[in-house]
């Protein structure tokens, strides 16, 4: 039986059964494709204790936590999707978390087979502590270069090479996205890669996250000079990561998770070459802290056009006269005083005078209570007790003060 066309039933089910071999084809070859493409990669967090590390990993969607990891060192991965492409799988990285400084040898086994092509580092930084951001920074950016010198010592030198030219064409071809797609393919041509550039090239992305971005913000906002310190701040953390070829990015989990699935995504971008849609965010403030500065973007001059001229602080002003590491022992001095406990005998002295002279006793209960109804009925309170009256007083009043000095 033939149709008007001439074209039988019997060929159009053979044509759509060689199409549907072909398309399983097709799709093992992509898949195949992508197994090369999106090789698995390995993450490594670095960070103080309690800096906010694991609370920035949680907000990573496809996050799977191994309970099975060493007690010394954080273990998870992370099924890798194109949020904006497709929903399937297409790899696993690996994800590990350091917090302990005189542990670093440690990260030496969270690399496979010695491989730094295929990890990244993500130093942690704690912004409710801006005092120690710098001395955390140093320290871990420590570990970071002594762990892939290391590495690059074993390899031969062809192998190193490498490395350092893919990071350095990477910084010196990176294009914004803000950059339309027009000057891109103008500027789309073969470019000398210097690999003096970065001026500390570890052949590996690294990616600095302040994390409670929000805690800094309602620290600094109780300061004198606020947006200076801020500023000085953000402008040397960015010059630390111009010179490592690193990103910086700022967080917040308080504030909807501000910038979280920027990070993600930024990861993504390094890792798989995933496009990358956010554009740069260079100039932040105190209340707009969302700082985010991708490697490649930022210059010497770029960094230093955002300096304020009527600052009080200058680049060779030392960090603790911008941030003085708080004195907790007079801290917790005036706690003791604050709460230390009287004699009964002093107590109810010291109550009867205040009493009488009409002023108020600075408690504890009186600091947390934004209401004066709890102040009025602590102090009637007292005032029965001393007076052995109350409302309604009469005998009861009388009976139980006699009570009270027969005891």
């Amino acid at each position: 039986f033939h149709n008007l066309s001439g074209y039988s039933m019997e060929d159009s089910a053979e044509e759509k059964s060689v199409a549907a071999r072909q398309n399983i084809w097709e799709a093992l070859l992509k898949r195949a494709t992508q197994q090369d493409l999106f090789e698995d990669s390995t993450l490594i967090i670095l960070g103080d204790t309690n800096s906010g590390k694991s609370s920035l990993l949680r907000t990573f969607k496809g996050l799977v936590k191994n309970t099975e990891h060493p007690y010394v060192a954080n273990n998870s991965y992370i099924r890798v999707q194109n949020r904006h492409e497709t929903d399937e799988v297409l790899s696993h990285m690996t994800v590990w978390q350091l917090d302990k400084p005189e542990r670093k040898s440690l990260v030496r086994s969270f690399l496979k087979s010695g491989r730094l092509s295929r990890a990244m580092f993500m130093i942690v930084l704690d912004l409710a502590k801006p005092w120690s951001v710098f001395s955390s920074l140093k320290t871990w950016l420590g570990v970071v270069e002594e762990t892939c010198q290391s590495y690059m010592k074993e390899m031969d030198e062809k192998e190193t090479n490498e490395l350092k030219r893919k990071l350095s064409r990477y910084i010196q071809t990176f294009m914004d996205p803000s950059v339309k797609k027009s000057e891109m393919k103008l500027n789309n041509t073969e470019t000398k890669v210097d690999l003096s550039i970065p001026q500390l090239n570890l052949g590996v992305p690294i990616v600095i996250v302040g994390a409670k971005g929000d805690s800094l913000s309602n620290f600094l906002l109780d300061k004198s000079s606020f947006s200076a310190r801020f500023d000085f701040l953000t402008r040397k953390l960015r010059h630390i990561a111009l010179k490592y070829g690193a990103s910086v990015l700022f967080t917040s989990i308080a504030r909807r998770k501000l910038n979280t699935q920027l990070l993600q995504d930024y990861i993504y971008h390094r890792m798989y070459g995933f496009e990358l849609k956010q554009e740069a965010q260079p100039v932040a403030t105190v209340d707009r802290f969302e700082l985010y500065v991708p490697s490649g973007y930022d210059s010497v001059e770029l960094i230093e056009s955002v300096k304020s001229t009527a600052s009080p602080f200058t680049d060779e002003t030392p960090d603790s006269e911008v941030f003085p590491v708080p004195n907790t022992e007079e801290k917790e001095k005036e706690i003791d005083e604050d709460y230390k406990a009287l004699k009964n005998d002093k107590f109810y002295r010291l109550l009867q005078a205040k009493m009488s002279s009409g002023s108020t006793i600075p408690t504890a209960t009186r600091k947390r209570t934004g209401s004066n109804a709890p102040k009025i009925a602590v102090r009637q309170f007292f005032q029965n007790l001393l007076t052995g009256t109350k409302k309604g007083g009469g005998k009861s009043s009388r009976t139980s003060v006699k009570s009270g000095s027969k005891r």
